[in-house]
């Protein structure tokens, strides 16, 4: 599982050192792609087979379903580290999740992913959902 808040820079080559509390838990054959809310993800082996076999081939998908792929899978790279722990976001992936070389980003641990946010984003995300924690606890798990 991975979990934690860390912030690092995005140097001006756009590489990102993953904090090792998170690399060290990331199976070789791990994808960076985009995911929900405009941000980047890394997927472990398991979690990327998991979105690849919920959509259907391009011939039996619909129109909504073969956008989905076509948006994860182009800009989809391996998570292949450096000898300083680093990978490199390229520039369609900081594009989309609109960040820049030379700022910082919040890497944070959620669950079975890790979450790739840039900083002033997450800032207003948290600032909104924490306050809201134990209202969404009783919907995530409502009483049965």
């Amino acid at each position: 599982m991975f979990a934690g808040t860390y912030r690092p820079k995005v140097d001006a080559k756009g590489r990102l050192a993953i904090p090792h509390r998170l690399r060290d838990k990331l199976p070789e054959g791990s994808h960076i792609s985009i995911g929900p809310d405009d941000v980047l993800v890394i997927y472990t082996p398991a979690e990327f087979e998991k979105v690849a076999q919920a959509v259907p081939a391009p011939w039996q998908a619909t129109d909504q379903e073969r956008q989905f792929r076509r948006m994860l899978y182009s800009l989809a790279q391996p998570c292949e580290f450096d000898t300083q722990g680093r990978v490199t976001l390229t520039q369609e992936q900081r594009r989309y999740s609109r960040i820049e070389p030379g700022s910082t980003v919040v890497v944070a641990g959620t669950g079975d992913l890790v979450e790739i946010w840039p900083e002033a984003r997450w800032d207003s995300y948290s600032a909104d959902a924490q306050p809201r924690f134990t209202d969404l606890v009783s919907k995530v798990f409502p009483k049965g």
